[in-house]
């Protein structure tokens, strides 16, 4: 009898522990962290430029439409705040690690050339812009050939007398050349590029944009080599 009474009361006692352990598992369980990370997206799209033709004796010589250029500098912005940069590979941008949420992507302004996308949200997939962002030669710079293989003469007319800086720089903005930064007359005017950058040595991209600034007066002009 006692024998019994003890086993009853060893049953009883396992039955407890097992019992609180699935309460303390329970428990547990219920109070663990769900560690589920967000799923990050992207944003691409693309890039093109447009420039003109010019042949040796300063004739235009046609349109030429680059879609695949390397080195475009792209922005992504957020609640109007830039939040990363890239540069085009064949003529395509690319964010990643991007949350849910709307985004604008711009090209870097290059003496007021440049484009922004519409608004771009991204909620369950990656996204592919449907607007290309494009940017086009403007104002009066006539690059004398171009393309150019060694050297080409830029013309370019000043309206009135005032401080002119005309430079080279690379697709993505950056400062390559610096040609002139005078004040200078209101007649027409040439200056010459060698292809070389600030030190002496060659440039090595096909592509650069030459910038003419004088107060608000903004040009900018694709070069080819």
């Amino acid at each position: 009898m006692k024998f019994r009474n003890r086993l009853t009361r060893d049953s009883a006692s396992v039955g407890v522990v097992v019992g609180c352990t699935a309460l303390v598992l329970a428990a547990l369980g219920g109070c663990s962290k769900d560690t589920t990370e967000p799923i990050l997206r992207s944003i691409s799209g693309h890039v093109v430029l447009r420039g003109y033709f010019i042949d040796a004796i300063g004739r235009p010589a046609g349109t030429r439409v680059v879609g695949d250029a390397d080195g475009v500098k792209v922005e992504l912005l957020r609640a109007n705040r830039v939040i990363a940069s890239t540069t085009t590979v064949d003529g395509v941008y690319r964010f990643s690690g991007l949350g849910t949420g709307a985004y604008i992507a711009r090209t870097v302004d290059i003496a007021g050339v440049g484009d922004t996308t519409e608004t771009l949200t991204i909620a369950v997939k990656d996204v592919a812009a449907a607007d290309t962002l494009r940017m086009y030669s403007r104002g009066d710079l006539y690059p004398v050939p171009n393309p150019f293989v060694d050297s080409t003469a830029v013309y370019f007319e000043v309206q009135d007398s005032a401080l002119v800086e005309v430079t080279i720089r690379d697709l993505a903005g950056n400062h390559v050349r610096s040609l002139i930064a005078d004040v200078l007359s209101a007649e027409l005017h040439r200056v010459t590029w060698d292809g070389r950058d600030d030190h002496g040595l060659p440039a090595p991209a096909l592509i650069h944009w030459m910038v003419y600034e004088s107060g608000d007066d903004l040009r900018a002009h694709l070069l080819f080599r």
